[in-house]
């Protein structure tokens, strides 16, 4: 629906893009350091606590608001940010409670001790001195492509939305 009614336009289309190359940026670090990303919960053996890890405890989900926050910016349409973060909020709280939980039972001490040292969603300057786990761009080849089509997916689509032959659309939905 915000597609059929955006009307990108420069300067915001390029500080979307690059909100969108931050946030994947982003992805890409944290995805690197979970063996098991997209996996099941119980399956995780150790607390990942390095890389972003080491920094905010929701390297993913943060990179995930940077992301639809720059597709939000690409569409033009300013309402569409708090659209987006109110459905942010409302997918995402449950399911960080839910891990949340699930870590505290499956590591305890060794967990709240993480939480008490690392910030769920805004980064600390220093890292988590208990670092561990090693990145993999493996993890990234086999898992994070996915995501990275569909970026460039989306981000041609808007493209062709405000700039190219899909501008017709103004004349359909917006009366210009």
């Amino acid at each position: 629906m915000i597609f059929v009614f955006a009307h990108p336009h420069y300067p915001l289309f390029s500080w979307g893009i690059a909100l969108i190359c931050l946030g994947e940026g982003l992805r890409i670090w944290g995805t690197g350091y979970i063996k098991n990303y997209r996996g099941s919960m119980q399956e995780v053996e150790k607390l990942t606590a390095a890389g972003p890890y080491a920094y905010l405890r929701n390297p993913l989900y943060v990179a995930n608001g940077i992301i639809g926050t720059g597709i939000a910016i690409i569409s033009g349409l300013w309402w569409s940010i708090i659209l987006f973060w109110f459905t942010f909020y409302l997918l995402y709280f449950p399911i960080i409670r839910a891990e949340e939980n699930f870590l505290e039972k499956k590591f305890g001490a060794t967990y709240r001790n993480y939480t008490q040292e690392v910030p769920r969603f805004f980064p600390r300057f220093s890292p988590y001195p208990e670092r561990n786990g090693m990145f993999s761009w493996r993890v990234i080849g086999e898992k994070e492509i996915t995501t990275l089509l569909t970026l460039g997916v989306v981000i041609l689509l808007f493209y062709l939305r405000g700039f190219g032959f899909l501008k017709i659309l103004n004349r359909l939905f917006l009366g210009f």
